[in-house]
């Protein structure tokens, strides 16, 4: 009897561990949940990656981009990387451009309303203001690590040539010396809103210079 008892006992003990193995390997073969950036936060997984994506307005350059946190994204260039934070404090943004070739980082001097706005070369646009009305866009040259430019502007902006940025510059209807067509005008008003005007204005990233052209525009105002 008794020999009989030890093998038993030895094949019980035997088909216990085997079981604990299979338990712990099957724990240890779990996969983390799968999303494009391996990341995730206490509301989900972070947004996809993407190759091809327009940060900015009509003329900046595409870039690869790359959610880090819930509040902290980036958007990849051939020579540079802008890293961009959510700021807790203020509806602005923290922007850092990561230069390559092993230069300093420039962390960009931010209005407190400011928001990365887009690239074009070796310029970094910086947007401002809290409604829709006549905001500021900041040009920033990331090599030099400087500020070039900054001017109020209406309307939308655009790049032309990857040289020259045209823009709105809103003015008062005093200084209107040719009055342009507003065919929209009574609508707006219906709508509650007013009726601005915006100067043609193109702004040579090359040499630095503004040319005032004598063209206006009307816009709507808040």
């Amino acid at each position: 009897m008794k020999r009989l008892f030890i093998p038993a006992l030895a094949a019980a003990l035997l088909c216990s561990l085997i079981a604990c193995e299979n338990k712990t390997a099957t724990i240890g073969n779990q996969m983390p949940s799968d999303n494009a950036s391996g990341t995730t936060f206490e509301n989900g997984p972070l947004p996809p990656g993407r190759n091809d994506s327009l940060a900015g307005f009509q003329g900046c350059e595409r870039a690869a981009y790359s959610a880090l946190t819930a509040n902290s994204h980036e958007f990849i260039y051939q020579h540079y990387t802008v890293k961009i934070k959510e700021n807790p404090n203020s509806p602005g943004e923290e922007v850092v451009v990561v230069r390559d070739s092993g230069r300093q980082d420039f962390k960009i001097p931010m209005p407190s309303d400011g928001r990365f706005h887009g690239m074009c070369r070796n310029k970094l646009f910086v947007d401002a203001g809290t409604g829709p009305d006549n905001r500021t866009i900041f040009i920033f040259d990331v090599d030099k690590m400087v500020q070039n430019y900054s001017t109020s502007y209406c309307g939308e902006l655009r790049i032309i040539g990857s040289q020259k940025l045209w823009f709105l510059m809103p003015v008062e209807e005093n200084e209107v010396t040719k009055m342009p067509d507003c065919p929209d005008k009574d609508e707006w008003k219906k709508n509650g809103l007013g009726v601005g005007y915006g100067q043609q204005c193109i702004y040579n990233f090359m040499n630095r210079s503004l040319t005032r052209k004598s063209e206006w525009v009307c816009v709507p105002q808040q």
